[in-house]
């Protein structure tokens, strides 16, 4: 999984993308240079299981970090800006806005972000319409009749200044305009990066930002991304006191990147066997075979049955015996459908 930072210059998402990553990547917008980082998903749920089942290892889910330049900020009347297409490959974006400086307007900010998105996207279909219309016409050949007809139908959208995200279409139609990668049709997670003296005010900025929020399009985040990056220089000690000072239970970062994971339509089941304890990212709705096959394809392949453990009853119970005698521990055929932390133990003969 792979997250795109992008924001308007000075926003602070590469203060953002530092804090998220521990780095230390030059700030400021002569800075366009593009960063990436892979980050551990926090899961106090793995910290918890290894106290009890003190493996050497332990394995988080991860998510790669994009830091961006690109996009000038100036909404509508952008032009002639560059997106690499690296940007384009992410699965969603983590878009930065300024709510710290004294003239900030974050709504606005992200409209226009939006908005440079929708414009990039335009310029993409109207070549990639015109090119698969000539093909048509050159070779009569209609099988790609209806990827057209969907691209004018996306380009049609554009031109209302809709993002593509609002366009609702059966699977087997979206599947023909995946390879496109349209920034438009991706979900976005608005951060917005407030100042040091409104951190008392975080529950407040948020609700009143909250219309922001559209399930599985847009979700909402508040941090001051200074203080974060502060935090992510600290040693663990020194972190718990610095936070304990300012009344703060957590990083926020910490929320930036479960929210990231939870835009993607995330959870996690949990292995625990041998040498390593590991959490692993599957879709919700995921079945137990196609779980399976995120750990092996071996396994996929041979699937027998998944010993399934629901993670609390993991904790209550705490060994493999007194859950078994509980009868905590369940067999699941191949369609069972993989929730939220469960600990597996695949089954399966190759």
């Amino acid at each position: 999984m792979k997250l795109g930072i992008i924001g308007k210059p000075q926003s602070g998402k590469t203060t953002v993308f530092n804090a998220a990553s521990g780095r230390q990547e030059a700030v400021g917008d002569f800075s366009r240079a593009a960063h990436r980082a892979v980050i551990k998903v926090p899961d106090e749920r793995l910290e918890k299981l290894a106290e009890l089942v003190k493996p050497p290892k332990v394995t988080h889910a991860e998510i790669e970090f994009l830091d961006s330049p690109g996009f000038t900020g100036k909404g509508k009347q952008s032009s002639g800006f560059e997106i690499s297409p690296e940007l384009r490959q992410t699965d969603a974006m983590i878009v930065v806005v300024d709510a710290f400086s004294a003239d900030a307007q974050p709504a606005r900010d992200v409209q226009d972000l939006i908005d440079e998105m929708i414009l990039s996207d335009q310029v993409l279909l109207e070549g990639a319409i015109d090119r698969k219309s000539k093909k048509i016409k050159l070779t009569g050949d209609k099988s790609e009749s209806r990827e057209l007809e969907l691209l004018k139908t996306s380009l049609e959208v554009l031109e209302q200044e809709k993002p593509l995200i609002e366009l609702d279409m059966p699977e087997d139609d979206a599947k023909l305009l995946r390879g496109y990668m349209f920034l438009s049709q991706k979900p976005l997670l608005v951060v917005l990066n407030i100042a040091e003296e409104t951190l008392s005010r975080t529950d407040e900025i948020y609700r009143e930002y909250a219309h922001l929020v559209a399930p599985g399009k847009r979700e909402l985040a508040v941090l001051c991304g200074k203080i974060e990056m502060e935090l992510a220089d600290l040693e663990a000690e020194e972190q718990k006191a610095f936070l304990d000072e300012l009344s703060i239970a957590a990083p926020a970062v910490e929320q930036v990147i479960q929210k990231s994971y939870d835009l993607l339509g995330l959870i996690s089941f949990i292995t625990v066997e041998g040498p390593e304890l590991k959490a692993w990212p599957i879709k919700k709705g995921t079945i137990a075979q196609a779980a399976a096959g995120v750990v092996h394809s071996d396994i996929e392949r041979g699937f027998i049955r998944a010993e399934t453990t629901a993670y609390e009853d993991y904790i209550a119970y705490e060994t493999p015996a007194a859950l078994k005698a509980a009868g905590k521990t369940r067999l699941e055929g191949k369609d069972y459908v993989v929730q939220d932390g469960d600990v597996i133990l695949f089954r399966f003969n190759v």
